[in-house]
């Protein structure tokens, strides 16, 4: 339920949300897949900015080395800490050694060690963010082994469920929520969790729309001043001021 505001005060600054991720983020921007992020702009549009860094393939070795670089530099420079930030990565640092896209594999410790960094990186430059960590999802790993060229696995959800359990361990750690969207997509079952993915490891339209509903409800409970603060009208709403803005004929 939104709530209307009045006209900010010049001390007001819009809440920002900063999305970083790999591919799961990239097209969560994509209104053609009913994208994630799509609809959180479409439910916070009138009370907040959204910035997305979703970049495709990227484990936790390639965000840190090539990403958080000049991220950092960019929140450096903002007027003011986006006001929430999700991490979503360990998709791709789940990648089978056995299998062709081996040379994305980070191992489990490292693969720990990357999301305290990336965490520990944005507290600096960003202290007053609320932090969500969110888990690799589920895989269809009959979906996967129909696309594998040489009959092998290239991503499994025992694998992920590995990195799914070490970013809850990790978020637990750092004091900071997590969204375990790997039990989430599991617990619906085998037919409806393989309907939420695409091609076994990527968003369908309705995958896409639990995720932003979980995001959503994380946003609430964890987070409860973040979410008046989302529910409310940046500016008032037309119908207040219409008798003030009418021009005079």
């Amino acid at each position: 339920m939104f709530s209307v505001g009045t006209a900010p005060s010049r001390a007001y600054r819009r809440p920002a949300l900063l999305l970083l991720g790999d591919s799961l983020t990239e097209q969560g921007t994509d209104p053609s897949l009913g994208g994630w992020i799509s609809l959180l702009q479409h439910s916070y549009t009138r009370s907040a900015d959204v910035v997305v860094r979703g970049l495709y393939g990227y484990n936790t070795e390639c965000f840190v080395r090539h990403a958080l670089p000049g991220l950092t530099r960019d929140l450096a420079s903002w007027p003011e800490s986006p006001a929430f930030v999700t991490l979503w990565l360990g998709a791709n640092d789940a990648a089978l050694l056995s299998g062709p896209e081996a040379a994305l594999n980070v191992p489990l410790g490292r693969y720990r060690t990357n999301l305290r960094g990336i965490v520990d990186a944005i507290r600096v430059e960003a202290p007053d963010a609320a932090i969500l960590l969110i888990t690799p999802p589920a895989v269809n790993d009959q979906k996967r082994f129909a696309l594998t060229p040489n009959g092998k696995l290239d991503f499994s959800n025992t694998g992920a469920a590995e990195y799914a359990r070490a970013c809850v361990e990790e978020a637990a750690a750092l004091e900071t929520p997590a969204l375990n969207l790997h039990h989430i997509f599991n617990a619906l079952g085998p037919h409806d969790c393989a309907s939420c993915l695409s091609d076994g490891l990527h968003l369908t339209t309705k995958g896409n729309a639990l995720v932003a509903d979980k995001i959503r409800e994380t946003i609430e409970r964890e987070f409860p001043a973040l979410a008046t603060r989302l529910n409310t009208w940046e500016h008032p709403d037309y119908l207040e001021l219409i008798a003030g803005c009418a021009i005079k004929q």
